[in-house]
């Protein structure tokens, strides 16, 4: 009896992996464009995108008459410089306002007066299986912004279990790399990584509703993996978010898990060509403008007014609004938005001499402490700590204290003496990506037929990311 019950677990298990090797080999129907966002050290772009036409030296469109119309495009935040950028392209006149000083929204980079360095206001870590983000790059003549990350590796440590280890994602879709012991995360075995199959069909569920949170893998890889997509802890996290962001990234294999970084911030990478592309199609950003209200009627917005002055649409004319869920909900209360949101603190140190992250790489994933993820950047050591509702209550001097004695301890330093150090609070920075916010994200279109939504928050299938924020504004462009 005994021998027949091994010889059936055996089935069960062979069946189980060959489940897993066909789920793995199986190509994603979506986003059909070629991935050439994978060359280490250069960053090749070349693959066709209908909707991009050829430019000039001076980056200028000719504007085509087959839009009669304005496009009032609210926000220039990663959404409405996205949205901008694609309607210049598919020949709409744009104006673009913004109600802070700079474009980029959270995605900025800015010159500390503490440090004495340029730093990013968070750390934000695109993938080359990014297919949006690799389209708005085209468009803005963006691409040696970035530098890929070879080789491929994910670099973890224990802080509790004083324990390191790397994935490091195999070159085609099926990830050999989980057959292979001492290729796992420490302390899990196979069938930890048979469970991942069953997110494929998730969408209400919460990630600990689907794989078990009393394995070590749910601490070793589901927890940082959703604290840095999600900013949500992964016991409430949406299974279906965190699918969406694998199946176009780690699950398609290497060359699209490559880590993509900015070789001089997030702005000079991200935001300023935009701006420069704008400007030159006679649609710069607008400062300082802020949304005061919209005057509506039944089925269309008729008037936007924008500090004191209120203009009037004409029939041709579209409004995007690109806004946060908490000014949508404000301005127009019929639209259904999140009403939950997590907090991000990032810490950043300047350190004289500074000491490279362990093997040498760009940043580490921190298990067991209240620091997540450390990047490294010149003499910049830059923590990022996600649902940190909790931590931004304490004081700056408080958290800097905390996460200083954790990175000296990552880079062997003496963690006595704190090193110049600016912490940086988000309160509001993504909704919570639970399945019960989710429901709420709305659609671009709205009730009113020339207004439409953008932002990492609206209903685009992606977390809330920068790649959802470049993704939301090229689907309302596609909409108008």
């Amino acid at each position: 009896m005994q021998g027949f019950l091994r010889c059936y677990s055996a089935w069960r298990f062979l069946r189980e992996l060959t489940k897993f090797i066909a789920f793995y080999n199986t190509p994603s129907k979506k986003f059909q464009r070629s991935t050439k966002f994978n060359r280490p050290r250069h960053l090749d772009m070349s693959y066709s995108i209908p909707e991009v036409r050829p430019r000039s030296e001076s980056r200028a469109l000719p504007h085509s008459d087959h839009n009669a119309g304005t496009v009032y495009i609210i926000g220039a935040g990663m959404a409405g410089l996205s949205a901008a950028v694609s309607c210049i392209q598919k020949g709409w006149r744009v104006a673009l306002f913004e109600a802070a000083n700079h474009a980029g929204g959270r995605c900025r980079s800015y010159e500390d007066s503490v440090l004495g360095r340029t730093i990013d206001n968070g750390n934000h870590l695109i993938l080359s299986g990014n297919n949006g983000i690799k389209t708005y790059l085209e468009m803005v003549d963006g691409l040696e912004g970035f530098e890929a990350v070879d080789p491929v590796s994910f670099e973890f440590i224990d802080m509790d279990a004083d324990e390191s280890w790397a994935l490091s994602p195999s070159a085609g879709r099926i990830p050999w790399w989980v057959l292979l012991p001492s290729k796992r995360i420490p302390g899990t075995n196979l069938t930890d990584y048979l469970a991942l199959s069953k997110l494929q069909g998730a969408t209400t569920e919460s990630l600990a509703g689907i794989i078990d949170p009393t394995r070590p893998i749910f601490e070793r890889f589901w927890q940082p993996l959703c604290h840095a997509v999600l900013n949500t802890d992964a016991n409430e996290g949406s299974a279906a978010s965190i699918w969406a962001m694998l199946s176009e990234t780690l699950l398609k294999g290497r060359e699209a898990s490559r880590p993509m970084l900015a070789k001089n911030g997030l702005s000079a990478a991200l935001v300023d060509p935009a701006v420069s592309y704008l400007t030159a199609n006679k649609a710069a950003p607008q400062f300082s403008t802020r949304l005061r209200a919209l005057k509506t009627s039944p089925d269309s917005v008729q008037s936007i007014m924008l500090n004191d002055q209120e203009i009037t649409l004409n029939a041709e004319d579209r409004v995007i609004l690109a806004l946060p869920p908490n000014e949508i909900s404000a301005l127009l209360p019929d639209i259904t938005v999140p009403t939950e949101t997590r907090a991000i603190v990032n810490v950043h140190f300047r350190l004289e001499y500074p000491p490279p992250l362990p093997n040498n790489v760009p940043f580490i994933g921190m298990i067991g402490s209240t620091s997540q993820w450390l990047f490294k950047r010149g003499d910049v050591y830059s923590v990022t700590i996600s649902a940190a509702d909790e931590l931004a209550e304490n004081t700056a001097d408080e958290i800097a204290a905390t996460v200083w004695q954790e990175v000296a301890k990552v880079i062997g330093r003496d963690g006595s003496e704190l090193p110049p150090v600016r912490v940086i609070k988000e309160q509001r920075a993504t909704i919570a990506q639970t399945p019960a916010q989710n429901e709420l994200r709305p659609d671009s279109p709205t009730k009113w037929q020339n207004l439409f939504l953008a932002g990492d928050w609206t209903k685009t299938g992606l977390p809330a990311t920068i790649e959802s924020a470049v993704v939301s504004g090229q689907k309302a462009a596609e909409l108008l």
